[in-house]
């Protein structure tokens, strides 16, 4: 008889588990970050040996700690653009990143390394056209960025293009 009544008992705590759960995702649906939050921190504790219930918990509690997080200020200069810019490629991000090369390039047209980072963000796209105009712009300006854009993974997608070839291991018709 005792085990029926933990059994009964156990689901009994489960399902008010599951109800109070059930409201804290209601209130990420609402948009109550700081209150599904609370609510959630609460539940952690409680879900003893149901992993599963447990992970998802964590998630929506990842997702309110994202979603209360202070924004971005925008970048103040071309240098904080550019920073961002790099930011956001790494984070693929790749159209944002593209907007702010673009304006950091309208300040500053013949910017090498600015012409650099978006050809590597062009690449990254896998347009190769734009990728290699860009490149060939800023190796005419620093040569050097050759080397750099032959060891660069930014530029994988692009590598095998015959035109990429032609910037990296120019020939003596060639770039």
């Amino acid at each position: 008889m005792a085990k029926k009544q933990a059994v009964s008992n156990r689901s009994e705590a489960y399902e008010k588990l599951l109800a109070d759960y059930g409201k804290a995702v209601e209130a990420v649906r609402k948009g109550d970050f700081a209150g599904a939050q609370k609510q959630l921190e609460a539940l952690r504790s409680q879900t003893g040996e149901e992993d599963e219930l447990a992970d998802r918990i964590r998630t929506y509690l990842t997702i309110c700690e994202q979603r209360q997080a202070p924004a971005q200020p925008e970048p103040q200069n071309g240098e904080e653009r550019y920073l961002r810019a790099v930011v956001l490629a790494n984070d693929g991000q790749l159209e944002q990143s593209l907007h702010l090369l673009n304006q950091c390039l309208n300040e500053s047209p013949g910017s090498a390394s600015l012409l650099y980072a978006r050809a590597s963000v062009w690449a990254l796209q896998g347009n190769g056209q734009a990728a290699v105009a860009d490149l060939q712009q800023a190796i005419a300006i620093e040569p050097t960025l050759r080397f750099q854009a032959t060891n660069d993974p930014d530029f994988e997608k692009v590598r095998d293009d015959a035109s990429f070839i032609d910037i990296i291991e120019p020939t003596p018709t060639g770039a």
